[in-house]
C-alpha cells in the first residue's frame, strides 16, 4: 500500500467536496479548472503541470452555456482527475485524453443528481417550508445535496486516483508516441476552439481590436500569459473608465 498516494487521494477526495460545495452555494468560482489544476498540482507535488493542464481544460470548456435544463459536460470533476492522472504519469497528453471522457460521465451524474436526487429533495423542502421545519429546510436544501456530491463525485475520485494510478501509468506506457503527438497536437488546437465558442457568444464585432492588441502582443514581442493577463487588466480597465465617463458627460447634457 502506497501511504503517500493514500494521503494524496483522500486529500483529493475533500477538495473535490469543497469544489462542489462553492460550486453549488458559495460560488467563489474555484471550482474553475484553471484554479483547481494548480491545487490538484499541489498535493500530487506537480504545481507546474497541474497549471498547464488546468489552462488546456479551462480553454477546453472556455465557451460552454447552459441551454434550458441541458446541462454540459461537467469540468470540476473531470479537470481533478485529468489532473492527477497527468502529474501521476508526468504528461499533459493524459489530461488531453482523458478530460473530456471524465466529463461526460460526471455529466450522466450531474443529471441523475438533478432529475432524481434534487426532485426527491425538492419535494421534501417544500414539506419542510410548509411545516416551518427550519432544520428541514436546512436537510433538505443543504445537507443532502451535499452528501449526494460527495458519494456522486469526491468518493469516485478516491477510488479512480488511488486504485487506478498503476492502471493509467500501465495504459499510457503502452500507448505508441506517435498517438501522445497527436494528442499534443490536438491539445494546443482546443484553446483556440474554446476562444471561437466564447466569442461568438459576446459582441465581438465592437472588441475586435482588442484581440488584436492581445495577439500583437503574443505573437511579435512574445509576452507570456502572465503579461498577457495584465494587459487585459489594463485593456478592461481602460474601457470602464471610459464608459463611465462617457455617461456622466451623457447624464449632464
Amino acid at each position: 500500500m502506497d501511504s503517500g498516494l493514500l494521503v494524496q487521494s483522500l486529500v483529493l477526495t475533500l477538495v473535490t467536496w469543497l469544489m462542489f460545495f462553492d460550486k453549488y452555494c458559495t460560488q467563489l468560482f474555484t471550482y474553475r479548472p484553471v484554479v483547481i489544476g494548480p491545487i490538484v498540482g499541489l498535493i500530487m507535488g506537480n504545481f507546474e503541470i497541474g497549471l498547464q493542464v488546468g489552462c488546456i481544460v479551462e480553454l477546453m470548456f472556455l465557451g460552454q452555456v447552459f441551454v434550458g435544463t441541458a446541462l454540459p459536460p461537467e469540468e470540476t470533476f473531470s479537470t481533478i482527475i485529468a489532473t492527477a492522472f497527468a502529474c501521476i504519469a508526468n504528461s499533459t497528453e493524459v489530461a488531453l485524453a482523458t478530460a473530456l471522457p471524465l466529463a461526460v460521465i460526471a455529466q450522466m451524474g450531474m443529471y441523475f443528481r438533478n432529475m432524481v436526487l434534487c426532485v426527491w429533495t425538492g419535494h421534501r423542502l417544500e414539506a419542510a417550508v410548509e411545516r416551518h421545519d427550519l432544520k428541514g429546510i436546512t436537510m433538505n436544501c443543504l445537507v443532502l445535496p451535499n452528501v449526494f456530491n460527495l458519494v456522486l463525485f469526491a468518493l469516485p475520485v478516491f477510488l479512480a486516483v488511488y486504485f487506478g494510478a498503476d492502471l493509467v501509468q500501465g495504459i499510457i506506457n503502452a500507448i505508441p508516441q506517435s498517438i501522445i503527438t497527436g494528442l499534443a497536437v490536438g491539445g494546443n488546437m482546443i484553446g483556440a476552439v474554446g476562444l471561437s465558442l466564447l466569442m461568438k457568444s459576446i459582441n465581438f464585432s465592437k472588441m475586435w481590436y482588442f484581440f488584436l492588441i492581445g495577439f500583437f502582443f503574443a505573437s511579435y514581442l512574445g509576452i507570456g500569459n502572465i503579461g498577457i493577463t495584465m494587459l487585459a487588466v489594463i485593456c478592461v480597465a481602460a474601457a470602464f473608465y471610459a464608459d463611465r465617463d462617457r455617461e456622466e458627460q451623457t447624464a449632464l447634457s
